[in-house]
Formats: C-alpha cells, structure tokens, sequence
C-alpha cells in the first residue's frame, strides 16, 4: 500500500473515531448513570478515543509532530483511566492496583513529564503553545498524583471511583471537543487560546457535578 494512502486511511479513522466519541459522549452525558444506555455509549466512546489514540500516534510519528503525540497521549490517559476506575472501587478496603493500572500511570507520567518540558522549551523560543502544554501538563500531573497517592494509600471516599470516572471521561471528553474547535476554528496569533477555553468551561462544569453527587450522597449517608 502507499504509504500516503496509509496516511489517508489512518486520518480516516482518526476522524471518525473523534466523531464517534464526540456523540457517544454526548448520550452517556445525557443518559441515567449506570443504565443501559449509558453503559453502551461509553463502550463507544472508549472504542471511537481509542481509535483517535492510535491514528493520532501514528500520523504524529509520520508527520513528526510532537505536540500531538503527546497530547494524544495525555488525553488517552484520561480515557484509560476513567475506564480502569471502574474496576478499582474497592480501593477504600484495601484492594490493589493491577500491573495494568501501574503501567497506565507509569507511561502516562513520563509522558505528561516531557509535556511539561516541551512547554517549557516552546516558551523559550517565544511560542505560546508551550502555554497549552504546561496547562495540559498540569493538568495531567495531578491526575498522575492522584492516582499514585491512592495506589499507595487508601481513598477516603467510598464513592472514590463515581468521582474519578466522572473526572477522567470528563477531560478526556474536553480534549475531543477541543480537537473539534481547534480543527475547524483558526485565530491566527490566538489559536493558542482556543485550546485552553474548553478546558476551562469543562473544568467548571466537571467541579459543579462531582460537588452535586458529593452533596447527593453524603446526604443519603446522613
């Protein structure tokens, strides 16, 4: 096959995976948590960013793109970790991480540190999108902390996991919408500005809905 046409393919899968999600992201959002409906989208939208993850390390390589290969890695971290959350809610009585949680967190901090370096590097030489990487840097480094602190010592919250699904899916969710704005968006000098907007307004919105279902269900504790 043509290595161009390879390209092609693999850029045809990449936007149609980022399609995917953005719907099926969209109805698990909308949809009873834990319902049928719910579930089903999110298997989707696992599938669709997944996808996205591996077309996006592919064309970063070809095209030598950096900054996607480590934002794709960033934002596969969050899918991934949101996923494998689910698996680990008995953390509070003592369960443990697997090899595969370790190794998630493990590629995900090295990525997420050469991020933050690369951010570094870009502000040296006058570039502002190094401003985006140490925002998602950040952002992933506490996301990395997080999880390491409660490999190591056990959450104090028993609906631990319903918040760091929520979280994760819910930044991973940002990175496709922001994917979206800035392919289809262009600012000249303030591209830079479109990749950071959505993180914010998500942010906001991720903190509203963890702080309802903690009033939720500390109230049904009550």
């Amino acid at each position: 096959m043509n290595f161009e046409l390879f390209l092609r393919a693999t850029l045809i899968v990449h936007i149609a995976g980022g399609t995917a999600a953005l719907v099926s992201g969209l109805v698990a959002m909308l949809t009873q948590k834990g319902g049928k409906a719910h579930r089903r989208a999110g298997i989707v939208y696992f599938v669709g960013m997944s996808a996205v993850f591996v077309s996006a390390v592919i064309l970063s390589i070809a095209r030598n793109n950096v900054f996607l290969l480590l934002v794709g890695f960033f934002s596969y971290y969050l899918t991934a970790r949101g996923y494998r959350i689910l698996y680990l809610k008995n953390l509070p009585a003592g369960q443990k991480p697997t090899a595969v949680d370790w190794l998630i967190t493990g590629v995900a901090g090295l990525f997420i540190l050469t991020l933050v370096g690369w951010g570094i590097t870009l502000l040296t030489v006058g570039e502002r999108m190094g401003i985006v990487a140490l925002v998602f840097g950040g952002i992933g480094a506490v996301f990395v902390r997080k999880d390491v602190v409660q490999f190591f010592r056990r959450p104090q919250e028993k609906m631990h996991w319903w918040y760091g699904h929520i979280s994760s899916m819910g930044g991973s969710y940002i990175s496709a919408v922001t994917a979206f704005i800035v392919v289809n968006i262009r600012l000249a000098e303030f591209q830079w500005v479109l990749w950071i907007v959505p993180s914010i307004v998500g942010t906001v919105l991720i903190t509203r809905t963890i702080r309802f279902y903690k009033t939720k269900f500390n109230g049904k504790a009550a």
